[in-house]
């Protein structure tokens, strides 16, 4: 017989081999033995966690000779068909490929027959968030009120993207990520089946690499049996996965820390030397930065489950780190997690991910400047101090009471407003004047937030606004009247998007 995949050759036929999802397998045999059928089921989840094994399994438990049974005899024709994907009655449908409406009035047609030889018509609709509004629409009278002997089950990645008319209509079976340790005790079990002998650090990586996911790692662990062999470890695992050394995180969060540049580019233009994936590395480094906030933030060292070198290494570069420190450094490089997952091309996206994160050291001086941790000094132009700060929050001006709460719930954004020139509460509206258009910013910014601040110390609906003054304005005012064709250029736009900063000044070269 030809070679057949880990996760295909293990993939579970009973409810018994389903690993970690504990609440949906009880709560489908409680189904079937109280005889409590769903005429419809929604499977969500992330990838390789079992919602489409767990459809496949329901629909042999219900279908097998010897049921509805809590657990399908997996001997009999129906159970071995279905297992085959060859039984008439049990149908499983891509949405990916099933989205149009002439496709759901077809299915709707076929619903009305009895089934072949089975117990039920049982239709497995697989990324079901595929479908679209109007397929989901065909098929909700179906769904909600199917013939009797028809049983839909759905499976979905994204039930965001499921209407919610359709999910008031089914029961949902939410099925979880399976923890670390179930994985690795799954993938050992799987070794000794194969005869195979692996370290548990081996193990471990190939676990966490998997992120949950049962299929992904068993993927991964057929990857790299084909290259150490009947041996696994850790060193193998690190090699095929093409793992960075946990220096090479150690030393970009450094860096990042002291903003340097430079140094961040050369680090990672050595990465793009040795062939590192630029989206795992991004991972890995969340991962790592994930550990420094454990270790910082007084969790058990035991939930980091690192070897003692690379624990020794976090602790190191944990010390250099307030806590507050490091949730603002994790929280710059999660916001470009999904662009780096997305992106084309990933070296530049990552590139540019690092090089917004290493403005860090800029961000934190300005913030002590704003909330007076650090030593007065004598304020520059655009640099407000507690003289404005009395400006804006004098008893004349009404706004006391709301720029005391806010020193006392969001200091950062009560340090934008020092920056004003003046402040004005009239009526309704809340008018701050800058002479700085980058505090102005910072204050449109975090809008919402003054404005729900607002609402509640004056117990009305308030509008913040900001204006800005002088000659900032007027000369703002004439570089926004002027066009530009620089500043619609996609390439710009694209850098300010990514980089921040303003077009200052244009020129054009010789």
């Amino acid at each position: 017989m030809s070679y057949q995949a880990l996760a295909r050759k293990y993939r579970p036929q009973s409810f018994r081999d389903i690993v970690g999802q504990e609440t949906t397998v009880r709560t489908l045999q409680n189904a079937i033995e109280s005889k409590r059928i769903h005429h419809a089921y929604l499977f969500s989840g992330v990838r390789g966690v079992g919602k489409t094994t767990s459809a496949r399994i329901l629909a042999k438990a219900l279908n097998c000779v010897k049921g509805p049974a809590a657990e399908p005899c997996n001997e009999c024709t129906i159970c071995r068909e279905i297992t085959e994907g060859i039984d008439l009655d049990v149908r499983e449908i891509d949405a990916a490929t099933y989205t149009g409406v002439d496709n759901v009035r077809e299915l709707r047609d076929v619903t009305q027959y009895e089934p072949a030889r089975d117990r039920y018509r049982v239709f497995i609709i697989d990324e079901a968030h595929m479908l679209s509004i109007q397929s989901w629409n065909a098929l909700l009278k179906l769904i909600e009120e199917p013939p009797e002997h028809v049983i839909f089950m759905f499976a979905t990645t994204e039930i965001n993207k499921v209407p919610q008319t359709i999910i008031s209509r089914v029961q949902k079976q939410i099925l979880r990520k399976i923890t670390l340790d179930e994985l690795i005790g799954r993938l050992q079990q799987i070794c000794d089946s194969e005869g195979i002998k692996a370290d548990r650090e081996a193990l471990e990586i190939v676990a966490r690499r998997g992120e949950g996911s049962v299929r992904d790692a068993l993927s991964l662990l057929d990857q790299v049996i084909a290259f150490s062999g009947r041996e696994i470890t850790a060193a193998d695992v690190a090699t095929v996965l093409s793992l960075s050394d946990i220096s090479v995180f150690a030393r970009i969060v450094t860096l990042i820390g002291e903003g340097d540049h430079g140094a961040i580019l050369e680090t990672l233009h050595e990465a793009a030397e040795s062939g590192r994936d630029f989206k795992i590395l991004y991972r890995d480094l969340l991962n790592f930065v994930r550990n420094l906030l454990l270790l910082n933030g007084g969790a058990n060292e035991s939930m980091l489950a690192v070897s003692p070198e690379d624990l020794a290494t976090i602790r190191g570069v944990a010390d250099r780190f307030s806590y507050p420190d490091l949730l603002r450094i994790a929280n710059l490089l999660l916001r470009d997690d999904e662009t780096v997952n997305r992106a084309e091309h990933q070296r530049l996206a990552v590139e540019l991910a690092l090089l917004k994160a290493a403005t860090f050291p800029k961000l934190k001086a300005v913030e002590e400047v704003l909330s007076g941790t650090n030593p007065p000094r004598p304020a520059q132009r655009g640099e407000g101090g507690p003289e404005r700060a009395k400006r804006v929050a004098g008893p004349g001006e009404g706004l006391s009471a709301l720029t005391e709460k806010l020193q006392k719930s969001r200091p950062l954004i009560a340090g934008y407003l020092d920056h004003a020139t003046s402040g004005k509460k009239d009526g309704n509206r809340i008018v701050w004047t800058f002479d700085d258009q980058t505090f102005a910013d910072y204050v449109n910014d975090a809008k919402s937030t003054i404005e729900q601040l607002a609402s509640d110390v004056y117990g009305e609906k308030v509008t913040v606004e900001t204006k800005l003054e002088g000659a900032q304005q007027q000369q703002m005012r004439r570089t926004e009247d002027k066009p530009s064709a620089l500043r619609e250029d996609p390439i710009v736009k694209a850098f300010q998007k990514h980089l921040g900063g303003e077009i200052v000044e244009s020129r054009r070269t010789k």
